[in-house]
């Protein structure tokens, strides 16, 4: 049954250029999307953040056009978080057909911000996009590429909308996505990410675990490793063009996480890139980059990253990017994944 009295939506006020606050509410099947808010002449309108380089960046449609960054926004937007669970908020979100809305009855309540509520749409070159329906005028707005689409009428019916559902979510599921958790540089550290190779790796300091994170340089995502420190905070290194990034600049950025046995859809296992290409198995990745585990000439392992368009490996280390390329690659340990039946 329904919670007796479920709390408000929360939104946290954000600077365009600092990193993503805690628990935002990300996009389903948008690794790196996040439901955004911005007010123009005091009227509320939805659209997108994203993190890049650890930071916000946003997209908001408004008439015809694409409004992004400071100069347009005025500096500060605001972000959808879910800071809790069911027990202690009495909702949880769930993305349906805006067609569905009429049909809640008083188990769900669509997600709104006076007559704007987010939606998300398939725009005409294919790409999926947050922007806003008008609930006044059943038109909805997305931006991209510096201009606006516009769905209206019949067209909306499709487009997802977020709903705030008041019954306690279903259990026992069977997950069959990867489990991205998003947090901040320093944060405390979770319970269930995934170690490289399930085991501590070899390092000039001594045996340690190093974990799957995942960062956005230059809108590019990209593997590192993460750990906790003594304390139990998030820390991290990234590499690419010829610097290794690390410390307070990672700001935002995701681990790869896995959910309570019981529910585990995936079964996950590291292989050479050799072994897995003749396994049947998927290589875990976000666009071309996949998670993978260096190794030198003197046995020392780091997690780092692999373009397997160009098969050309790399890490942060040692204030430098460390690159493993051509034939040694192969032999490189890679994150693969398979469906459990």
């Amino acid at each position: 049954m329904a919670a007796t009295k479920a709390k408000e939506d929360v939104w946290a006020f954000q600077p365009i250029g600092a990193p993503f606050p805690e628990a935002p509410v990300r996009v389903p099947n948008q690794q790196n999307m996040y439901v955004a808010l911005w007010y123009k002449h005091g009227k509320p309108v939805h659209g997108r953040a994203w993190n890049n380089d650890g930071v916000v960046e946003c997209s908001f449609p408004f008439n015809t056009a694409e409004l992004t960054g400071k100069k347009d926004l005025g500096g500060q937007i605001q972000i959808l978080q879910y800071k809790g669970d069911y027990n202690s908020l009495g909702y949880w979100y769930e993305w349906l057909p805006l067609s569905r809305r009429l049909d809640g009855g008083n188990v769900r309540e669509l997600v709104r911000c006076g007559n704007s509520t987010p939606v998300l749409a398939k725009l005409a070159d294919g790409s999926e996009k947050i922007g806003f329906l008008d609930l006044s005028t059943e038109v909805a707005l997305i931006s991209i590429n510096g201009k606006t689409e516009k769905f209206e009428g019949a067209q909306t019916a499709n487009l997802l909308g977020i709903y705030r559902n008041l019954f306690p979510p279903p259990t026992g599921l069977k997950v069959y996505d990867d489990l991205w958790y998003d947090l901040r540089y320093n944060d405390n550290f979770p319970k269930n990410a995934v170690p490289a190779d399930g085991r501590q790796l070899a390092t000039e300091t001594g045996p340690m675990f190093q974990y799957v994170g995942l960062w956005y340089k230059h809108g590019d995502p990209l593997f590192g490793r993460a750990y906790p420190d003594h304390a139990g905070k998030t820390k991290a290194h990234f590499g690419k063009n010829n610097q290794e990034n690390s410390g307070p600049e990672i700001g935002s950025m995701q681990l790869l996480t896995v959910p309570e046995a019981s529910c585990m859809g995936l079964e996950y296992k590291w292989m050479t890139l050799s072994e897995g290409k003749a396994s049947g198995w998927t290589a875990v990745h976000v666009g071309s980059a996949a998670p993978c585990i260096l190794k030198d000439e003197k046995g020392l392992e780091v997690l780092g990253n692999l373009d397997l368009s160009t098969e050309r490996a790399s890490a942060g280390y040692g204030g430098k990017e460390k690159v493993i390329q051509g034939a040694p690659v192969a032999q490189l340990k890679v994150l693969f994944k398979r469906r459990i039946a």
